[in-house]
Parts: structure tokens; sequence; C-alpha cells
């Protein structure tokens, strides 16, 4: 009973996020005329996607999430906290928090800072039942690259499709081929690593 109850409690969290994160961005479009691209955020479906996998306790659902979302969280925490230590940002992930801003929006962007712990929580005490759902996750990251390349601008630059949202650039490749290279590297890797870690021996 406490297990489903929290795990419920979490899934809510996630889902009033995401929802949360949609709202406000369509408030915002019709006060500021800030358009809609921030509601294609992977944060942004991550969250409402997440809700929903918890919530019907799926994790197959949660761990297509969390393989996409994982690192580049990762990335931003430690920027965040590097900014907040050092007083400037190391890559400038996160130079948009810092900046004078409405407070539901620092609200929201804060679950950055927690989603990692309470994800892995949840693929603890649901387990990994399956080890492929990198496949489902590469594909929803291609048709969300997909759907950001043609829908936003490159001032917008959503998902960092368009450049690299940090302070550098390895300019080996055409971006958007480094882009999935290295978007399928994340994917691949969080879920061996998740796989090796939660799935539980018969």
């Amino acid at each position: 009973m406490k297990k489903r109850i929290l795990i419920n409690f979490i899934g809510v969290i996630f889902l009033v996020l995401g929802i949360g994160a949609v709202v406000n961005t369509i408030y915002r479009n019709t006060i500021y005329d800030v358009g809609l691209a921030p509601v294609l955020w992977f944060c942004y479906i991550g969250m409402i996607l997440l809700g929903i996998g918890v919530l019907r306790k799926d994790s197959y659902l949660v761990m297509t999430q969390f393989n996409i979302i994982a690192i580049p969280l990762l990335v931003w925490n430690f920027d965040f906290y590097y900014r907040v230590f050092a007083g400037n940002s190391l890559l400038g992930v996160v130079d948009y928090y810092f900046t004078p801003g409405p407070l539901i929006g620092k609200i929201i962007s804060s679950q950055h800072l927690f989603t990692i712990p309470l994800v892995l929580l949840v693929i603890y005490l649901l387990g990994v039942k399956r080890n492929d759902a990198w496949k489902m996750s590469f594909f929803e990251m291609t048709v969300i690259f997909v759907v950001t390349r043609f829908a936003t601008t490159v001032e917008e630059n959503v998902n960092c499709v368009f450049k690299n949202c940090a302070n550098f650039d390895f300019g080996f490749l055409p971006y958007w081929i480094e882009w999935f290279l290295a978007m399928f590297f994340l994917v691949f890797v969080t879920n061996w690593l998740t796989v090796r870690l939660f799935r539980r021996k018969k």
C-alpha cells in the first residue's frame, strides 16, 4: 500500500509539472507573445509521459523517457551547481535560470534538480522488465527532432536541434549528424546502465 501511494505521488508530481509547463507556455504566449516552441522541449514532454508511465506502473514507458533526459539533466545539474558555487556558468546551459523572470517558470524548471533521483526510485520500485526501451527512446526523439526543426526557429533552438546549447561545438560533422550520434550514445548508455543496475534476475 505504501509503495503504491509513493509511486502514485511521484507520478502526480511529474504529470502536474509537465502539464503546468505546457499551460505556462501557452499563457506566456498570450501575454508576452513568446511563441509555443518551448512546449516541444524534451523535458516538458518527458514530464508528462513520465507522469503517465509512473501512474500506470509502466516501467517500459518510464525507461523510454529516462533514457532521453537522464544525461542532459546531469549536464544541467552540473552547470547549475557550478554556477551556484563558482558564481558563473561553465557551459552556459543554466544562464536562463538566473536571469529575471516569472517565478512559476523557475519553479517548473527546478524539476531538473530532482527528476533523476525520483525516476531512479520509481525504476527501483517497479523493476526493469525489458532491456530494449532504447529503441522507442530513439524513435521518439527522432520524431521530436523532425517536428522541432520544422516548427521552431534557430533563435529558439528548442532541444538544441539547430546548434549546441552549451558554449562549445565539435564542428567535425554537419551538426544534425552530431546531434543524432550524441543522442543515440546518451540514450544507449543510459539504457545499458539502468538495465545493469535495476533488472532483477529471475
